[in-house]
């Protein structure tokens, strides 16, 4: 068995604890294990995780290294103390009632590979345990092609958000520290070699490779967007590093990924990431198709920034999700460049290629929100999230052809584009320097070198 405390701050999911006195077991769990006789579970805390991130008060803390290793350490010890029983219980049960079990500190929950009926019974009548969900497993998503035909210095995405007019004052967005979680990155690509992170950068819990690479593709476009020379990314100067895993904690994660609707799976996690002063970005998702009321999760949590996809005449993309959410939430937040985008790919050192999808505009956003970082150093969430919003365009949106929720076609915000298509420069130039509570960081060293390897979930877009 291995059951140990340690997990990648970025990658572990998260549930929310039930407050009933017996556990709530996903009736999923039951079909799959008629179907097949085992199941791999994701169990949840009852206690959660919000008793140990209330108790780190960051007025304490002189830095943000500071209070990323205290709240580490406050979740480690939260989880270990509220799975005592739970390890009781893994301790004494025979070997084929289940194969191996995990603990996710940032999350206070266990992933447990191959249980039992009869294992699953005994599980779900501990007190101490709030939550019982099949474990989430998820595609690599299908981008849309798109003709190879570009000449230009920048490319049209970067243009169109006005980065350029933003690395002339001198920002690339040098100091920041930008995680992606996707399929991985090819390290060696011109484009990105000469800015990863290197130590604590990268971290394979599949084939366990300790340097960078991508065998899909996915991943390498979306970090050439966000921090790639050559005119591709919207932070040339930025530091990258990315997952498969993440073991040092940076200001911003890029997530082109999602799934399914209303699900609350990664809310604990991404809570965390909020009290890190880590700013989540999200894709909205890929099924616009389909109409209104397609925002994926976790981009439609309310606590995340959801992106969807333009194209180079500002017009919404066809498969670029809408919402409202199944809550009535808004989304997404705001658009970007997503289609016919170019940047770097995985089949070799200075291959290029051109797809479309809500994965492609959330690393615009991304990007941007590591040259806002950097020319305003100490902006919460909540300040990003206004910058970015309250400094879009909006006029030269074309019609989206839907009227979602109870927002109208071309009138902002609405459930189509947000409150509008990303530009950075007037972002940056509107927003005026944060008084300092916590000054912008050296990224903190993890307490382990070697992080417990855990599954994000999630479609790729």
């Amino acid at each position: 068995m291995v059951f140990t405390k340690f997990a990648p701050l970025v990658l572990a999911s998260a549930l929310v604890a039930s407050d009933a006195s017996a556990a709530i077991v996903d009736p999923a769990i039951h079909r799959t294990l008629r179907q097949q006789g085992n199941v791999n579970l994701i169990v949840t805390m009852k206690k959660g995780t919000q008793e140990a991130i209330s108790s780190v008060k960051e007025a304490s803390f002189t830095t943000r290294g500071a209070l990323i290793e205290d709240l580490v350490s406050r979740l480690q010890q939260h989880a270990e103390d509220s799975q005592v029983e739970v390890g009781a219980l893994f301790a004494k049960e025979a070997a084929g009632e289940y194969t191996k079990a995990e603990s996710y500190w940032i999350s206070n929950q266990i992933f447990v590979e191959g249980a039992t009926a009869s294992f699953l019974e005994r599980l779900s009548a501990l007190p101490s345990v709030g939550e019982i969900r099949e474990e989430e497993v998820y595609k690599v998503p299908e981008v849309f092609a798109a003709p190879m035909n570009s000449t230009a210095t920048n490319e049209w995405g970067v243009e169109k958000i006005q980065a350029p007019a933003v690395w002339a004052t001198g920002n690339t967005g040098k100091g920041v520290i930008v995680g992606q979680i996707d399929t991985g990155v090819r390290g060696t690509h011109e484009a990105v070699k000469g800015n990863f992170r290197g130590a604590y950068g990268w971290f394979d819990p599949e084939a366990k490779k300790p340097e960078p690479y991508d065998n899909n593709g996915h991943g390498s476009h979306t970090m050439g967007t966000i921090a790639g020379i050559n005119g591709i990314g919207v932070a040339p100067g930025a530091t990258w590093m990315a997952c498969k895993g993440l073991s040092k904690a940076p200001h911003l994660v890029s997530n082109s990924w999602g799934g399914g609707q209303g699900s609350s799976t990664y809310k604990a996690a991404i809570d965390t990431w909020h009290a890190a002063g880590i700013i989540p970005i999200f894709a909205n998702g890929n099924n616009g198709r389909l109409g209104c009321n397609t925002a994926n999760s976790p981009g439609d949590l309310a606590s995340v920034i959801a992106v969807g996809a333009t194209d180079s005449t500002d017009t919404l993309g066809d498969f670029s999700s809408k919402g409202p959410t199944v809550g009535g939430i808004m989304k997404p937040e705001i658009s970007a460049p997503g289609v016919d985008v170019r940047s770097s790919w995985n089949t070799g050192d200075s291959e290029y290629n051109f797809v479309s999808g809500a994965s492609m505009a959330t690393p615009h956003v991304s990007g941007a929100v590591a040259l806002l970082l950097a020319a305003k150093p100490g902006l919460k969430f909540d300040q990003v999230r206004e910058a970015l919003i309250k400094n879009v365009d909006t006029e030269s949106l074309l019609p989206s052809g839907f009227s979602c929720g109870t927002t109208k076609d071309g009138v902002f915000p609405n459930n189509m584009y947000g409150y509008g298509r990303l530009n950075i420069n007037k972002a940056i130039g509107s927003t005026p320097v944060p008084t300092p509570t916590t000054p912008m960081p050296t990224t903190l060293a993890p307490t382990t070198k070697t992080p417990a390897p855990t599954t994000p979930g999630g479609t790729l877009h």
